[in-house]
């Protein structure tokens, strides 16, 4: 490549190498300065910048590093989502990590890696991309889950998600291989015209490759890992886990199998509908047992997997409003989902997370604005209007009938009213049972926060049509590359 196609791409990718800088930055600072608190506003900086940077990619699509990489609306979309998860992890942090003394530098480093790694991932249409992005992200997710070297729980869910996703990865980079080795390409645009469907190599990369998406946003049958590290993580950690590293991999699974698996699609999607089943099911099921809301909020987040995974199911008949409904639903399960986990974390104290349902108890008497956020998030994450996980809900469903997928739709309405019980009965015990632990005082940050997250959630959800028709372009833009429109 020649030095002005190098300098255009590293231009290109601007918002990615700010937050790249800024990481940096916070890591070599934080050793020789006494002032440490001053790195918390470099970290936000790094990401408004980047975000600001990012803006501009809804007006004016390109490519980078020889087609590697599309910086286009669908990108942007999404790249919205990732900086809007890690700037309100970082202020859900602030407080948090100040009550477990752990290293804020560090951790806010290794959320903005993280977050750079999201935005590689999906703008990523060459397979080799893709496995860096996901790579930038995993290992500082592998950190991140294990990071309160003070835990045990925190450590084993370092380890067993290490060792998992390490796997997986090699099964996800074999099945490029195989891939390449079919086609003699790892470009998306080329694989979908260069492949031989009956090839045994393609079918079998494909399956490695699925089985790697499978893994990342944490469906049936490879979910079992999601209650372990969510509940081992620190709260904030898993908060931003939760959606971030959900949203990137359904990112990058709409872009590989509508255009390089388009040709074995018909076969796909039959998978990915059996998937989509047993996923919402298992995670709803298992959730109502837990006396741990961060457990049952882990089961929670494989249901909420599950009616993404309708959407795409719903794409192959209708493109536009199916991949639209699950890039919309992604977008209101960050606020939603960010939110109640959130509120556990302003609520953790002395050490101690705030994990089980006694520690709610009487949350209304004592922090009546609090326990407002919570029931804001948990009729969100229920599907009850007038908040934006309702409105979510609703296109997700309403696309699975439109493409006559009347089955699905029902299995998802019934699964959404069994996940009805587990959400109310957070707030059974924050507004009707008498306190029995007590709670912190005022957290300024995660108040601020909480604030946004609440006011977001139910805004969206009673004017929802303009955050929709962001999602609408988002999926033109991805379809008219993908030569769907």
């Amino acid at each position: 490549m020649e030095l002005p196609d190098i300098v255009a791409s590293t231009y290109a990718i601007a918002p990615e190498i700010t937050l790249i800088i800024t990481g940096l930055l916070l890591i070599v600072i934080d050793p020789v300065t006494k002032k440490k608190n001053d790195l918390y506003w470099l970290a936000l900086l790094g990401i408004l910048i980047s975000f600001s940077l990012n803006l501009s990619r809804f007006s004016e699509s390109s490519t980078a590093f020889s087609g590697a990489l599309s910086l286009d609306v669908f990108s942007a979309y999404f790249n919205v989502i990732f900086l809007l998860g890690c700037f309100l992890s970082i202020l859900l942090s602030s407080d948090f990590l100040r009550n477990f003394d752990l290293n804020k530098n560090e951790f806010y480093s290794l959320l903005i890696f993280c977050t750079s790694g999201m935005m590689i991932l999906t703008s990523a249409i060459e397979l080799m991309s893709v496995f860096l992005g996901f790579e930038i992200m995993s290992i500082s997710v592998y950190v991140l889950s294990g990071i309160n070297k003070k835990s045990s729980m925190s450590s084993e869910a370092g380890i067993k998600y290490l060792v998992l996703g390490g796997l997986t990865s090699a099964i996800f980079l074999y099945g490029i291989a195989l891939i390449y080795g079919a086609t003699g390409t790892i470009y998306l645009n080329q694989i979908v015209n260069d492949v031989n469907i009956g090839n045994p190599l393609f079918l079998a990369g494909s399956a490695m490759i699925l089985v790697g998406f499978i893994f990342k946003i944490g469906a049936f049958p490879l979910h079992q890992w999601v209650p372990d590290v969510y509940e081992g993580a620190p709260m904030t950690a898993t908060a931003f886990m939760s959606v971030g590293v959900k949203a990137a991999a359904f990112a990058i699974l709409l872009r590989i199998i509508f255009e390089g698996f388009s040709q074995i699609l018909a076969s796909i999607i039959p998978i990915i509908w059996v998937v989509s089943l047993f996923t919402m099911t298992v995670g709803n099921i298992a959730a109502i047992s837990q006396n741990s809301i961060k457990r049952m909020l882990a089961y929670s987040s494989i249901a909420h997997a599950g009616y993404a995974l309708i959407g795409i199911v719903a794409a192959f008949q209708i493109p536009e409003l199916g991949v639209s409904s699950v890039i919309y639903y992604l977008f209101a399960y960050t606020f939603m989902n960010m939110g109640a986990f959130g509120v556990l974390a302003y609520l953790s104290k002395n050490g101690k997370e705030c994990e089980t349902f006694d520690e709610i108890s009487g949350l209304w008497k004592r922090k009546p604005l609090v326990a407002l956020a919570l029931g804001i998030f948990m009729f969100s994450l229920a599907g009850i209007p007038p908040t934006i996980g309702f409105f979510a809900k609703y296109r997700v469903f309403l696309s699975a009938i439109n493409a006559d997928l009347y089955w699905l739709a029902i299995f998802g309405i019934i699964n959404s009213v069994i996940s009805a019980y587990y959400y109310l009965r957070v707030l059974v015990y924050a507004f009707m049972k008498e306190e029995i632990f007590g709670f912190p005082h005022k957290k300024i940050t995660s108040s601020i926060a909480l604030i946004i997250l609440s006011i977001a959630t139910l805004i969206m959800g009673i004017f929802p049509f303009n955050s929709w028709d962001q999602a609408l372009k988002a999926a033109d833009s991805l379809l008219i590359t993908m030569n769907f429109k």
